[in-house]
């Protein structure tokens, strides 16, 4: 986390400084207006301290993967669910402390030139819902107090949310589900 943390920070900028090849990094993070996972990383993993002036910004996700692909030392974060199925990238496992990294896939890896259709990485389900993945969110559903429709409808989802079926649509959608 701490190596993470440098890098984006710009105290870190070639992968030799972490135990790598001679490799310049190359940080690609959305903007902080962007919100959600960008406001995370901020707070939880630069401890609000600004991204370092090499950190390349991207719009989109999709973007920061093709770029990833294409940049040796290239380096990115984003939603599990919308990196661990790519095939053209490798998630890199994290840990609190230096020499204990949890991978945030099943093991074990499918490597890129193995990847196809149905064969490719899986959420390690068990690391996020237990808390031992470093980087976890929880997403809340927020159900407007109105006694009106607006209310009964919020309330309707969240219902449907915590029945095995809503579990299991959360599970489809990429999101690790809580029970």
């Amino acid at each position: 986390m701490k190596q993470l943390q440098s890098i984006y920070t710009g105290n870190t900028t070639n992968l030799n400084q972490i135990g790598g090849p001679t490799i310049p990094i190359k940080a690609f993070s959305r903007r902080i207006s962007n919100g959600g996972t960008v406001e995370l990383f901020v707070q939880d993993i630069l401890g609000g301290q600004a991204f370092g002036p090499r950190v390349e910004f991207v719009s989109t996700t999709t973007q920061a993967l093709q770029k990833v692909a294409d940049s040796p030392g290239g380096i990115y974060y984003a939603s599990a669910a919308l990196v661990i199925p790519q095939c053209s990238i490798k998630p890199v496992p994290l840990g609190r402390t230096q020499g204990q990294s949890i991978a945030p896939y099943q093991e074990p890896f499918v490597l890129p030139s193995e990847c196809s259709g149905n064969k490719r990485n899986k959420l390690n389900i068990e690391a996020f819902q237990s808390g031992k993945y470093p980087i976890t969110r929880n997403l809340f559903v927020v159900v407007k107090q109105n006694g009106q429709s607006e209310q009964l409808a919020g309330t309707a989802y969240a219902n449907l949310l915590q029945t095995e079926q809503g579990q299991e649509l959360i599970s489809q959608a990429g999101f690790v589900k809580i029970r």
